[in-house]
């Protein structure tokens, strides 16, 4: 298989090189193939080169690897070259299986995640409040505590005492 776009330049330097001594057939595909190094959907050609000798095989081989062409074996008899496709079958109807149950299990943890996104965000807010709160204060390192002042109406400094010793934090004031 070749890039579309390089058939015609592809196919004139197999020419050159063999001075005419290769027949090639070759077909489009009518989808595109997304290319494994880039990710993006490409049209491909799929050729056949026929030609006679080992010394011409291996500058048809430094020609395809040039165009970055694929190359895939082709047995020789047709016995084995139905074999070859029915093998092909069957690896391809075991690749979609694993295809459609990673999307099936994709699709379950993605709809677990949403169950819980909302709840999540929450959480983080919350946290990310008590860490805005707790880096106001100052840090005491000889008493190993952390001093934080504020203001509270001398009417509920009652309370205030109270929720604070009820979290186990000892309450200096001043006024």
């Amino acid at each position: 298989m070749i890039a579309r776009d390089r058939v015609y330049s592809f196919e004139r330097m197999l020419w050159r090189i063999s001075r005419g001594n290769v027949f090639l057939r070759q077909a489009e595909l009518e989808e595109p193939i997304e290319d494994p190094a880039t990710g993006n959907l490409v049209l491909k050609t799929v050729f056949i080169a026929f030609f006679q000798g080992d010394n011409l095989k291996a500058r048809i081989k430094k020609v395809c690897t040039g165009f970055r062409a694929s190359i895939y074996a082709c047995p020789d008899s047709a016995v084995e070259r139905r074999q070859m496709a029915d093998s092909l079958a069957s690896r391809l109807e075991d690749l979609q299986l694993v295809m459609n149950q990673t999307q099936d299990h994709r699709y379950r943890v993605l709809m677990e995640v949403a169950r819980h996104l909302h709840g999540w965000g929450i959480m983080i807010r919350k946290m990310k409040a008590i860490y805005h709160a707790l880096n106001m204060f100052n840090m005491d390192v000889s008493q190993k505590c952390l001093i934080g002042e504020c203001w509270v109406p001398a009417a509920d400094l009652n309370a205030v005492r109270q929720i604070l010793e009820d979290g186990g934090v000892s309450l200096s004031h001043s006024f």
